[in-house]
């Protein structure tokens, strides 16, 4: 595609949202929330950072501060790939099928680019898992100060993720493989029960500490 949404002023990208272009949709605005999740997370660690309070804590916040900035890129380049393979899709339906070699073809470009399109999504969900799993420890380690923005991180990543999982289900509709559906249900659930827990515990730390 010619637009990187990653480096968009954040008002066009909203713009072309609320606008009759196929990309971007659902699932890059979900990944853009992803990355300012691990952005959020990375915040918190920051300002933690540094403080004689919390020097017990300085290695485990320095290495938090690395690994959200590769998530915040790595969910950059999510909202991308998002766009880029729903256009592979979209570009399979539209292949003729009017004779059985036609259709033939058609089927198997729908296969692969769905299983193309649930392994994007499911990257993604796994993702969230990670970036909560990081706002947990600013929450309960970090500044105090910045515990409702371990809670900002952890929301956003779990709608995030939310999203994501619908995008992952929808496009297992294209796909006829049953290892493949089997395994792809199996990882998408595993990533939503440990995203509801990590929210739900997230959460409960904020809610005590406020």
């Amino acid at each position: 595609m010619e637009t990187d949404f990653a480096k968009q002023q954040i008002e066009a990208f909203v713009q072309d949202l609320n606008s009759t272009k196929p990309m971007p949709g659902g699932g890059s605005a979900a990944a853009i929330c992803g990355s300012m999740a691990a952005a959020l997370a990375g915040m918190s660690a920051h300002m933690t950072a540094g403080k004689k309070k919390y020097a017990a804590v300085e290695d485990k916040m320095q290495q938090i501060i690395t690994a959200t900035k590769l998530l915040q890129e790595e969910m950059l380049a999510m909202a991308q790939e998002d766009a880029d393979m729903y256009s592979l899709v979209l570009q399979a339906y539209k292949l003729p099928k009017d004779t059985e070699e036609e259709a033939a073809q058609r089927a198997k470009a729908i296969e692969e680019a769905s299983k193309t399109a649930v392994v994007a999504s499911l990257k993604v969900t796994g993702a969230c898992v990670r970036i909560m799993k990081l706002a947990y420890i600013t929450v309960t380690e970090g500044n105090q100060m910045m515990v409702t923005d371990g809670s900002a991180s952890a929301l956003l990543a779990r709608a995030c993720q939310q999203v994501a999982a619908y995008n992952v289900r929808i496009n297992l509709g294209g796909v006829k493989d049953a290892a493949v559906r089997d395994e792809a249900e199996r990882m998408l659930a595993d990533h939503l029960s440990e995203g509801e827990a990590l929210q739900a515990k997230v959460l409960k730390e904020v809610d005590e500490r406020l």
